[in-house]
């Protein structure tokens, strides 16, 4: 205890200044996005690293696991090509202007109020910032940032993660967001309470996304009630179990660009 005291006392103003820098680095990181993208650009190469050597040995470890999972997948993929008139309500049949690529995650966060994955896909693999992550059960989040091999995701579960949605059952449309407390669920706030609702009605992506396919399964209905202003606050047990997630589909529409041009070109007059 007497060489710990000695110790601080020592090193009393190097230790404030390190201290200072390092909020100083926080307020910095935290108000301007451009300096927090290229800081989290520029730790990508290398923490990604450390874990991409990392799951080399957790998938040596659950390799019969991993083959399992892509024999089903394969298995999956072949039949809905070779019976494609009989899989309409597959996504990757359905929405052919989209085009799909595997990927790996590598890092994961749950218990954050602000989670990010990372991916072991990048630049060189053809993925931009701003595409969409999927998996066959649900949506998973949007690219953030790139780098030459790796990429981060703001997952569903991030403060500034939101979806449009649609009720399957009646094609009302509404906004879905995490609000920060169970990884497994999220919610719809403002929804109009003349909709008809139940327990168990399934929610999908609806078509006002450039990101996402229209009729992506998101999860389904297990709780709604009015609020003071007679709105109703859904909540929507996510089909997806994120803390389970291993490999995921990058989405890119070969259209977005266009549609986005010209959606600009309406704002700006």
């Amino acid at each position: 205890m007497r060489n710990l005291i000695r110790f601080l006392k020592l090193n009393q103003f190097l230790l404030l200044f390190l201290i200072i820098e390092g909020f100083s680095i926080f307020l910095l990181l935290s108000n301007n996005s451009y300096q927090a993208n290229k800081a989290i650009n520029y730790s990508t190469q290398y923490t990604s690293l450390i874990h991409n050597y990392f799951h080399y040995f957790s998938d040596y470890v659950s390799l019969k696991q991993t083959n399992e999972y892509l024999v089903a997948e394969n298995a999956k993929l072949h039949t809905m090509l070779k019976h494609e008139e009989s899989f309409h309500d597959s996504i990757l049949v359905k929405n052919k202007m989209f085009s799909y690529q595997s990927a790996k995650i590598i890092n994961n966060s749950i218990n954050k109020r602000n989670n990010f994955i990372t991916l072991n896909k990048g630049e060189r693999h053809g993925v931009k910032q701003g595409m969409g992550v999927i998996t066959h059960n649900g949506v998973i989040g949007i690219i953030y940032s790139v780098s030459e091999n790796y990429s981060i995701v703001i997952s569903l579960l991030h403060r500034k993660s939101s979806v449009g949605i649609r009720l399957l059952k009646n094609n009302h449309n509404g906004i879905l967001r995490w609000e920060g407390f169970d990884y497994r669920t999220a919610n719809i706030t403002n929804f109009p309470s003349h909709i008809a609702l139940n327990k168990r009605d399934t929610i999908i992506t609806n078509s006002h996304s450039v990101v996402f396919p229209e009729g992506i399964n998101i999860g389904s209905i297990v709780d709604f009630k009015k609020d003071e202003e007679g709105y109703y606050n859904v909540k929507v047990a996510l089909f997806e179990d994120f803390n389970q997630l291993n490999f995921v589909y990058i989405i890119h529409s070969s259209e977005t660009e266009e549609q986005q041009i010209l959606e600009m070109k309406v704002t700006d007059e």
